[in-house]
Protein backbone atom coordinates (compact mmCIF):
# COMPACT_ATOMS: atom_id res chain seq x y z
CA UNK A 1 0.00 0.00 0.00
CA UNK A 2 1.48 3.13 -1.12
CA UNK A 3 2.29 6.47 0.93
CA UNK A 4 -1.12 7.93 -1.26
CA UNK A 5 -2.95 5.49 -0.40
CA UNK A 6 -2.61 5.63 3.54
CA UNK A 7 -2.98 9.40 3.59
CA UNK A 8 -6.18 9.27 1.92
CA UNK A 9 -7.21 6.74 3.93
CA UNK A 10 -6.75 8.46 6.98
CA UNK A 11 -8.26 11.80 5.76
CA UNK A 12 -11.08 9.92 4.27
CA UNK A 13 -11.81 8.37 7.83
CA UNK A 14 -11.01 11.51 10.07
CA UNK A 15 -13.69 13.07 7.44
CA UNK A 16 -16.74 10.58 7.93
CA UNK A 17 -16.04 10.30 11.67
CA UNK A 18 -15.85 14.05 11.92
CA UNK A 19 -19.08 15.15 9.81
CA UNK A 20 -21.04 12.07 11.62
CA UNK A 21 -20.14 13.43 15.07
CA UNK A 22 -20.74 17.04 14.49
CA UNK A 23 -22.79 19.28 14.00
CA UNK A 24 -22.32 20.75 10.63
CA UNK A 25 -24.03 23.88 8.41
CA UNK A 26 -25.60 22.57 5.18
CA UNK A 27 -25.99 25.98 4.51
CA UNK A 28 -23.60 28.76 3.96
CA UNK A 29 -26.42 31.38 3.78
CA UNK A 30 -28.96 30.91 1.23
CA UNK A 31 -26.92 28.05 -0.49
CA UNK A 32 -27.28 24.12 0.08
CA UNK A 33 -24.31 22.43 0.80
CA UNK A 34 -24.47 18.78 0.47
CA UNK A 35 -21.50 16.21 0.86
CA UNK A 36 -21.00 12.39 0.61
CA UNK A 37 -18.56 10.50 1.48
CA UNK A 38 -18.02 6.99 -0.84
CA UNK A 39 -15.79 4.22 -1.23
CA UNK A 40 -15.83 1.15 -3.16
CA UNK A 41 -14.16 -2.16 -4.10
CA UNK A 42 -14.30 -3.41 -7.39
CA UNK A 43 -12.90 -6.63 -8.98
CA UNK A 44 -11.03 -5.20 -11.74
CA UNK A 45 -10.55 -1.29 -12.21
CA UNK A 46 -12.52 -0.78 -15.84
CA UNK A 47 -12.08 2.64 -17.16
CA UNK A 48 -13.68 3.79 -20.42
CA UNK A 49 -13.87 0.22 -21.40
CA UNK A 50 -10.07 -0.58 -20.50
CA UNK A 51 -8.67 -2.64 -18.18
CA UNK A 52 -6.22 -0.36 -16.63
CA UNK A 53 -4.33 -2.86 -14.16
CA UNK A 54 -4.11 -5.24 -17.08
CA UNK A 55 -4.45 -8.34 -14.87
CA UNK A 56 -7.59 -8.25 -13.61
CA UNK A 57 -6.39 -6.81 -10.29
CA UNK A 58 -9.33 -5.80 -7.76
CA UNK A 59 -9.29 -1.72 -6.13
CA UNK A 60 -10.80 0.26 -3.72
CA UNK A 61 -12.04 3.56 -4.69
CA UNK A 62 -12.57 6.37 -2.13
CA UNK A 63 -14.44 9.54 -3.01
CA UNK A 64 -15.40 12.82 -1.59
CA UNK A 65 -18.19 15.14 -3.26
CA UNK A 66 -19.28 18.45 -2.37
CA UNK A 67 -22.04 20.03 -4.58
CA UNK A 68 -23.80 23.39 -4.17
CA UNK A 69 -27.25 23.17 -5.97
CA UNK A 70 -28.25 26.24 -8.04
CA UNK A 71 -25.09 28.24 -6.89
CA UNK A 72 -24.99 29.99 -10.37
CA UNK A 73 -28.63 31.28 -11.50
CA UNK A 74 -30.24 27.83 -11.71
CA UNK A 75 -26.76 26.41 -12.23
CA UNK A 76 -25.51 23.44 -9.79
CA UNK A 77 -21.97 23.36 -9.13
CA UNK A 78 -19.56 20.50 -7.59
CA UNK A 79 -16.34 19.35 -6.59
CA UNK A 80 -15.21 15.58 -6.09
CA UNK A 81 -11.92 14.17 -5.10
CA UNK A 82 -11.85 10.71 -6.16
CA UNK A 83 -8.63 8.33 -6.07
CA UNK A 84 -8.06 4.52 -7.06
CA UNK A 85 -5.68 2.20 -5.38
CA UNK A 86 -4.94 -1.59 -6.51
CA UNK A 87 -5.12 -4.31 -3.63
CA UNK A 88 -2.38 -6.02 -4.64
CA UNK A 89 1.69 -5.27 -5.87
CA UNK A 90 2.53 -4.67 -9.34
CA UNK A 91 0.56 -1.47 -10.06
CA UNK A 92 1.98 1.41 -7.96
CA UNK A 93 2.41 3.24 -10.95
CA UNK A 94 -1.22 3.36 -11.32
CA UNK A 95 -2.16 4.39 -8.64
CA UNK A 96 -4.15 7.24 -9.32
CA UNK A 97 -5.90 10.80 -7.69
CA UNK A 98 -8.33 12.67 -9.80
CA UNK A 99 -9.87 15.98 -8.95
CA UNK A 100 -12.84 16.94 -11.05
CA UNK A 101 -15.37 20.48 -11.14
CA UNK A 102 -18.20 20.14 -12.58
CA UNK A 103 -21.27 22.56 -13.81
CA UNK A 104 -24.57 21.22 -14.55
CA UNK A 105 -27.85 22.90 -15.40
CA UNK A 106 -31.50 21.46 -16.53
CA UNK A 107 -32.95 22.58 -19.63
CA UNK A 108 -36.43 22.26 -19.00
CA UNK A 109 -37.91 18.73 -17.56
CA UNK A 110 -36.46 16.59 -20.26
CA UNK A 111 -32.40 17.51 -21.10
CA UNK A 112 -29.82 18.20 -18.72
CA UNK A 113 -26.89 20.17 -20.37
CA UNK A 114 -23.17 19.30 -18.15
CA UNK A 115 -19.60 20.75 -18.75
CA UNK A 116 -16.38 20.05 -16.38
CA UNK A 117 -12.90 20.00 -16.07
CA UNK A 118 -10.89 16.71 -14.36
CA UNK A 119 -6.86 16.58 -13.78
CA UNK A 120 -5.93 12.90 -13.49
CA UNK A 121 -2.84 13.04 -11.59
CA UNK A 122 -0.66 9.57 -10.76
CA UNK A 123 1.28 10.61 -7.71
CA UNK A 124 3.74 7.83 -8.05
CA UNK A 125 5.05 8.85 -11.54
CA UNK A 126 6.24 11.35 -13.34
CA UNK A 127 4.92 14.59 -14.23
CA UNK A 128 4.52 13.81 -17.66
CA UNK A 129 1.96 10.73 -16.81
CA UNK A 130 -0.73 13.22 -15.47
CA UNK A 131 -3.49 15.03 -18.03
CA UNK A 132 -6.03 17.04 -17.88
CA UNK A 133 -9.44 17.03 -19.42
CA UNK A 134 -12.45 19.69 -20.16
CA UNK A 135 -15.09 17.99 -21.22
CA UNK A 136 -19.09 17.81 -21.94
CA UNK A 137 -22.26 15.83 -22.11
CA UNK A 138 -25.70 16.01 -22.58
CA UNK A 139 -28.46 13.80 -21.04
CA UNK A 140 -32.47 13.22 -22.79
CA UNK A 141 -34.19 12.22 -19.87
CA UNK A 142 -36.79 10.67 -21.92
CA UNK A 143 -36.87 9.32 -25.03
CA UNK A 144 -40.29 9.52 -26.43
CA UNK A 145 -42.03 6.88 -27.90
CA UNK A 146 -40.69 4.02 -25.13
CA UNK A 147 -42.75 2.01 -22.81
CA UNK A 148 -40.22 2.48 -20.41
CA UNK A 149 -38.47 5.51 -18.69
CA UNK A 150 -35.14 5.60 -21.21
CA UNK A 151 -32.35 8.23 -21.22
CA UNK A 152 -29.50 9.18 -23.37
CA UNK A 153 -26.32 10.25 -22.32
CA UNK A 154 -23.67 11.74 -24.57
CA UNK A 155 -19.67 13.07 -23.71
CA UNK A 156 -17.24 14.08 -25.06
CA UNK A 157 -13.64 15.05 -23.24
CA UNK A 158 -10.42 16.24 -24.85
CA UNK A 159 -6.94 15.08 -22.93
CA UNK A 160 -4.05 17.26 -22.75
CA UNK A 161 -0.37 16.92 -21.77
CA UNK A 162 0.26 18.62 -18.69
CA UNK A 163 4.05 18.42 -18.73
CA UNK A 164 6.22 17.48 -22.25
CA UNK A 165 6.31 13.58 -23.29
CA UNK A 166 3.00 12.88 -21.73
CA UNK A 167 0.56 10.73 -24.11
CA UNK A 168 -0.82 11.54 -27.19
CA UNK A 169 -3.71 14.10 -26.72
CA UNK A 170 -6.58 13.52 -28.11
CA UNK A 171 -10.75 12.75 -27.60
CA UNK A 172 -12.48 10.74 -25.80
CA UNK A 173 -16.43 10.04 -26.77
CA UNK A 174 -19.18 7.64 -25.58
CA UNK A 175 -23.10 7.50 -25.93
CA UNK A 176 -25.08 5.43 -24.28
CA UNK A 177 -28.79 4.67 -22.50
CA UNK A 178 -30.26 3.48 -19.64
CA UNK A 179 -33.05 3.21 -17.55
CA UNK A 180 -34.72 2.09 -13.97
CA UNK A 181 -36.68 -0.58 -12.98
CA UNK A 182 -38.77 -0.70 -10.06
CA UNK A 183 -38.54 -3.67 -7.84
CA UNK A 184 -40.96 -6.31 -6.74
CA UNK A 185 -42.35 -5.91 -3.20
CA UNK A 186 -40.35 -9.06 -1.61
CA UNK A 187 -38.23 -8.89 1.64
CA UNK A 188 -35.12 -8.50 0.29
CA UNK A 189 -35.93 -4.93 -0.99
CA UNK A 190 -37.16 -1.95 0.25
CA UNK A 191 -39.79 -0.04 -0.90
CA UNK A 192 -39.30 2.20 -4.20
CA UNK A 193 -36.09 0.47 -4.56
CA UNK A 194 -35.31 -0.03 -8.52
CA UNK A 195 -32.81 -2.06 -10.53
CA UNK A 196 -30.39 0.83 -12.45
CA UNK A 197 -29.63 -0.83 -16.39
CA UNK A 198 -26.89 0.78 -18.45
CA UNK A 199 -25.36 0.22 -22.27
CA UNK A 200 -22.42 2.99 -22.62
CA UNK A 201 -20.13 2.93 -26.19
CA UNK A 202 -16.59 4.27 -25.98
CA UNK A 203 -14.57 5.44 -28.96
CA UNK A 204 -11.69 7.90 -29.41
CA UNK A 205 -9.04 9.28 -31.85
CA UNK A 206 -6.02 8.17 -31.01
CA UNK A 207 -5.78 9.48 -27.52
CA UNK A 208 -3.50 8.09 -25.19
CA UNK A 209 -1.22 6.07 -27.83
CA UNK A 210 -4.33 4.09 -28.20
CA UNK A 211 -5.47 3.13 -31.68
CA UNK A 212 -8.32 5.49 -33.11
CA UNK A 213 -11.43 3.72 -33.28
CA UNK A 214 -15.14 5.31 -33.33
CA UNK A 215 -16.62 2.25 -30.72
CA UNK A 216 -13.34 -0.15 -29.08
CA UNK A 217 -15.86 -0.51 -26.07
CA UNK A 218 -19.48 -1.64 -25.02
CA UNK A 219 -20.26 -1.48 -21.14
CA UNK A 220 -23.24 -3.52 -20.20
CA UNK A 221 -24.28 -2.51 -16.03
CA UNK A 222 -26.29 -3.34 -13.91
CA UNK A 223 -26.83 -1.90 -9.90
CA UNK A 224 -29.37 -1.13 -7.12
CA UNK A 225 -28.80 0.72 -3.98
CA UNK A 226 -29.89 -0.03 -0.23
CA UNK A 227 -30.48 2.83 1.82
CA UNK A 228 -30.10 3.27 5.56
CA UNK A 229 -29.91 6.66 7.92
CA UNK A 230 -27.89 8.34 5.27
CA UNK A 231 -25.61 5.41 4.03
CA UNK A 232 -26.29 3.72 0.59
CA UNK A 233 -25.40 -0.12 -0.33
CA UNK A 234 -24.90 -0.01 -4.00
CA UNK A 235 -24.32 -3.42 -5.24
CA UNK A 236 -22.99 -3.96 -8.99
CA UNK A 237 -22.46 -5.92 -11.73
CA UNK A 238 -20.51 -4.86 -15.20
CA UNK A 239 -19.69 -6.98 -18.80
CA UNK A 240 -17.28 -5.21 -21.21
CA UNK A 241 -17.47 -6.27 -24.41
CA UNK A 242 -13.98 -5.14 -26.55
CA UNK A 243 -14.19 -4.70 -30.07
CA UNK A 244 -10.70 -3.55 -30.30
CA UNK A 245 -8.08 -6.01 -29.39
CA UNK A 246 -4.70 -3.59 -29.38
CA UNK A 247 -6.89 -1.40 -26.62
CA UNK A 248 -8.31 -4.30 -24.17
CA UNK A 249 -7.70 -8.08 -25.56
CA UNK A 250 -10.43 -9.56 -23.63
CA UNK A 251 -14.58 -8.93 -22.76
CA UNK A 252 -14.47 -8.28 -18.97
CA UNK A 253 -17.43 -9.70 -16.14
CA UNK A 254 -16.21 -7.76 -13.05
CA UNK A 255 -18.22 -6.12 -10.29
CA UNK A 256 -18.03 -4.41 -7.06
CA UNK A 257 -19.93 -2.54 -4.31
CA UNK A 258 -20.05 1.46 -3.21
CA UNK A 259 -20.78 2.51 0.33
CA UNK A 260 -21.55 5.79 0.52
CA UNK A 261 -23.08 8.45 3.38
CA UNK A 262 -24.41 11.91 2.31
CA UNK A 263 -24.79 14.73 4.73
Amino acid sequence: MGRMTVVLLVVFTAALAWFSSASFAFNAGSQEVAVTLSESYVSSYIWRGQDLYADNDAAHQPSIDIALPGLFHGTDVSVNIWGSFPLSGGHEDAEEMDYTITFSRDIGKLLNLSSGYTYFDYPNTAKTADVQEPWLSATLNKLPLLPLDVWLSVFAGYDFQVASGGPDEGWYYSWGFGTALPLPRLSFFQEEQTLELGLVNWGNDGVADLKSDSLYATELSAATSYAFKGFSVTPNVHYTLSHEDSINRDDELWGGVQISYAF
